[in-house]
């Protein structure tokens, strides 16, 4: 099959693109050349700006494609424009979502799934926030693909991915935790850490992607949770990653409001806190195609390694923080010590 990828140097697309070269397809890749193209010379770079209309025109009539999967869709203008390019000229587009998509809405609560996405109210007055810009955005793209797909038939996919977590993530979201450990030996956990995730290995992504493409047009105008199977607090995942660093560390519990007073940005400290579960089904996607998830601990430990590796010196998002955090934990494990003292 002729398959094009837009967005595939770094992570997920990368995988995927050599994934599918080896099982023998034709594959091109569609981006702006800003990243090393550090894939087989017979997998062809299209060089382009996917928010350029005639660059995206350009990589669409480059061939007459089986599968376009879409890895840089953010927005409803991003899949208008896939729309109005691919419309009649691929048999299948694939798309890449979140699973953001059903936490910034109200009328709906985890475990999530797919067809929740119907019946949530999108929380827009709570817009110019992180995450409900990010997933409403997210939301109203699919909701695009959807129309389309509605009124001619647009053949497309939705993937709807929690955080991926594999080596090459270039995301540094995971490595602002690891990096803490392995640094001040001491982490913060806004409120405990408590709240429950399903992250995916990038592995089981790929796989799901060539199992669709397999399954092709017979999935048309469907969309999928992916997630692992295991259920993960934020502190369980930290503890662990401690172990396998072989490091003894100090999970330090502080409350959201407490650092917001301190003048640390929670997102920034936390990447992966959610304040509240945030679980989704991922039925469907085992059923319709065989979804098949990786356990953990197969693929933790191997992250890790090349994280530590390859991005040993990294500056993950909020490292600007340390020395706040630092002043912080000190200020605070006193009153800990007399909380639990009192008790």
């Amino acid at each position: 099959m002729d398959i094009l990828i837009i967005g595939g140097t770094r992570f997920v697309g990368h995988y995927t693109a050599l994934a599918l070269h080896e099982a023998g397809h034709d594959v091109a890749v569609f981006t702006r050349g800003r990243q090393p193209f550090q894939l087989p010379k017979t997998i062809r770079h299209i060089k382009g700006d996917r928010e350029n209309t005639a660059d995206l025109e350009a990589a669409a009539t480059a061939r007459e494609w089986d599968v376009v999967w879409d890895n840089m869709s953010y927005n409803a203008a991003h899949a208008r424009a896939a729309v109005a390019t691919f419309r009649d000229r691929c048999g299948l587009f694939i798309h890449t979502s979140t699973l953001a998509v059903y936490s910034v809405c109200a009328g709906i609560f985890s475990p999530y799934r797919e067809e929740d996405f119907e019946r949530g109210r999108p929380l827009t007055e709570r817009r110019g926030t992180y995450p409900y810009d990010y997933g409403i955005d997210r939301r109203e793209g699919e909701q695009v693909l959807q129309a389309a797909h509605a009124d001619h038939g647009f053949p497309f996919v939705s993937l709807r991915l929690p955080a991926v977590l594999g080596p090459r993530d270039y995301s540094l979201r995971a490595w602002s935790y690891w990096r803490r450990i392995l640094e001040d030996r001491r982490l913060i956990l806004p409120d405990g850490g408590i709240e429950m995730h399903r992250s995916v290995f990038s592995g089981d992504v790929v796989d799901a992607l060539l199992a669709i493409i397999q399954k092709g047009r017979e999935l048309a105008g469907s969309a999928y949770n992916l997630a692992g199977r295991e259920i993960v607090s934020l502190r369980q995942f930290a503890e662990r990653s401690a172990e396998l660093m072989g490091v003894e560390a100090e999970i330090i519990d502080i409350p959201g409001s407490i650092l917001k007073a301190a003048g640390i940005d929670l997102d920034r400290l936390s990447p992966y806190t959610t304040w509240g579960d945030h679980l989704h089904s991922i039925a469907k996607a085992q059923h319709e195609f065989g979804f098949k998830t990786t356990p953990i601990e197969n693929w933790l430990p191997s992250t890790i390694e090349w994280h530590l590796e390859q991005r040993r010196e990294a500056e993950p998002p909020g490292w600007e923080l340390r020395a706040k955090e630092a002043a912080l934990i000190e200020r605070w494990k006193p009153f800990l010590r007399e909380l639990k003292s009192s008790n």
